[in-house]
């Protein structure tokens, strides 16, 4: 079982660091008004590390209302974190062939450039 006060001291600064994308933080502070800390945190810590560095591979919708937010968090059974990891993590993967190539793409270039990095 996870000790809430310590979700909660937690919470805010693995989920500062997991992302500095603003639709992601927006979207995350719209769950926090309606799910539990340990929720999204048993969700958020088991994603890469990496799943929201570059803000074109994942995607996220724009909630007007508070009525939205709930609607959306019972459509797609957010309630479990389980739901939370597989919205993101099939993003993820259906990128993954872009993300792949956009890291070789930057190596080719470094190359070409002659800067190389250790």
């Amino acid at each position: 079982m996870f000790n809430t006060n310590v979700i909660s001291q937690v919470l805010p600064a693995e989920l500062i660091r997991m992302n500095e994308n603003s639709e992601i933080k927006t979207f995350l502070s719209q769950l926090r008004k309606f799910l539990p800390e340990r929720v999204i945190y048993e969700a958020f810590s088991a994603l890469p590390e990496d799943i929201f560095d570059v803000e074109d591979y994942i995607s996220v919708p724009y909630l007007k209302s508070d009525e939205e937010i709930q609607e959306f968090i019972s459509e797609n059974g957010f309630e479990d974190p389980q739901n939370i990891i597989s919205f993101f993590m099939e993003q993820y993967m259906n990128n993954l062939f872009d993300i792949i190539s956009d890291v070789f793409d930057d190596m080719e270039e470094r190359d070409e450039s002659g800067s190389f990095m250790m």
